[in-house]
C-alpha cells in the first residue's frame, strides 16, 4: 500500500510538473519588442522584419514600441524594470549593451547581470572610408602616409563614445601610432567632411559610406570581420590586410532579468525560425546587415567576449561621458 502511495504520489508531481512546463511556454498577451531609437533606422526596422515573423510561431501579436532617448538606454532600462513574463523584450545595439556601460557613469544597470539573453538577430561590420583628398588606396598605405603627415593622422567617427570612435582608437594601437579623434554629430556631417576633405579618414557602419563608394566619391579601405562581407566582396578586411581587428557589431534581443527558461526558449525558438527566412535574410542583407541566429547561450558568451575585448581601447582611450 505504502509503495502504490508513493507511485501515485510520483505520477502527481510529474502531472503537475507538465502542467506547469505548459503554462510557463504559453505566451499570455502580447510581445512588446522595444527599440531605444525612433521609427526608420537599422535598429526599428530589424525589430518590425523579426515581429512580423515571430507572431507567427508565437501565435499572438508582436508589437514593435519605440522608446527612442538617451542613445537607447531609455529603452534598455524600461525593459531592465519589465516583469519577467517574455511579454517585454528589447532589440539593442552591440553598442548599448557593451561600449555605453563603459563610458557613461550614469547608467544605473548591470549588462551582465540585468537582462536576460535571448538570442542574437544580426552583424555587421564597421567601415574604415577615405575621403578623395587622401591618397592611400589600401591600409598599407595608409599608414605609411600616417605616418610621413602626422599633422594629418585624424579619423572622424558619428559621435564621441561609439562604437565607431572606438574602432579608431582600435586602429591606432594595432598599428601603434597616434591618431586624433574628431566626434560629429552623426554620420551625415562626417560624410560631408570625409567629402569636402576636411578629415582624412572616418569609421562608421558601411550603409553610410556605401552610396558615395559605389560612385567613386569615397573609398572604403577595410572592414572588420573575419571574413569579406558578401555586400562589398571588392573590399578587403582589415585582418587580410595585417591589422588585428575582427570586432563585428550586432543586433541582440535580451529581456528582463530572472526570465525562466522554458519562456526564454520559446523566445529563442521563433527567433532563429524568423532568422532562417531566406526573404527576412535578404531584407537584413539590403541594410547592411547578416542574420545570424544562434541560441541564447550563445547570446551570453558574444556579449562577455565582446566586453573583454573593447574594455582595454575604451580605457586606453581616457573617454569618459556624464
Amino acid at each position: 500500500m505504502h509503495k502504490l502511495n508513493s507511485v501515485r504520489r510520483s505520477l502527481l508531481v510529474t502531472a503537475m510538473g507538465l502542467v506547469l512546463g505548459t503554462q510557463a511556454l504559453a505566451q499570455t498577451g502580447p510581445v512588446r519588442l522595444v527599440v531605444g531609437f525612433p521609427p526608420g533606422g537599422s535598429a526599428d526596422t530589424t525589430a518590425r522584419l523579426l515581429a512580423d515573423k515571430m507572431k507567427d510561431t508565437l501565435g499572438v501579436p508582436v508589437l514593435v514600441e519605440n522608446k527612442p532617448g538617451a542613445g537607447g538606454r531609455i529603452a534598455a532600462q524600461m525593459v531592465k524594470d519589465a516583469a519577467p513574463d517574455g511579454n517585454t523584450v528589447m532589440v539593442v545595439p552591440f553598442a548599448v549593451m557593451v561600449v555605453q556601460p563603459m563610458v557613461f557613469k550614469s547608467i544605473k544597470y548591470d549588462t551582465t547581470k540585468d537582462f536576460t539573453p535571448i538570442g542574437n538577430a544580426a552583424t555587421f561590420p564597421l567601415a574604415l572610408a577615405a575621403g578623395p583628398g587622401t591618397p592611400a588606396k589600401d591600409m598599407k598605405e595608409l599608414i605609411a602616409w600616417f605616418q610621413a603627415n602626422p599633422s594629418k593622422a585624424n579619423f572622424g567617427s558619428p559621435a564621441a563614445g561609439s562604437m565607431p570612435h572606438f574602432m579608431g582608437e582600435m586602429l591606432a594601437e594595432a598599428a601603434r601610432m597616434k591618431l586624433t579623434h574628431v566626434a560629429y554629430q552623426g554620420g551625415a556631417p562626417l560624410v560631408s567632411n570625409l567629402l569636402g576633405g576636411q578629415i582624412p579618414i572616418g569609421f562608421d557602419t558601411p550603409a553610410e559610406f556605401a552610396e558615395y563608394h559605389k560612385a567613386g566619391k569615397l573609398r572604403i579601405l577595410a572592414l572588420s570581420g573575419a571574413e569579406r562581407n558578401p555586400n562589398f566582396p571588392g573590399v578587403p578586411t582589415f585582418k587580410e590586410q595585417g591589422i588585428d581587428i575582427d570586432a563585428l557589431a550586432w543586433f541582440g534581443v535580451f529581456g528582463p532579468p530572472n526570465m525562466p527558461r522554458a519562456t526564454v526558449d520559446k523566445l529563442n525558438a521563433s527567433l532563429q525560425a524568423a532568422l532562417k527566412a531566406p526573404d527576412l535574410a535578404e531584407r537584413l542583407a539590403g541594410l547592411g546587415l547578416r542574420a545570424a541566429p544562434g541560441s541564447a547561450d550563445e547570446m551570453s558568451k558574444r556579449l562577455a567576449s565582446d566586453k573583454a575585448a573593447w574594455g582595454p581601447p575604451i580605457k586606453a582611450s581616457g573617454f569618459q561621458a556624464d
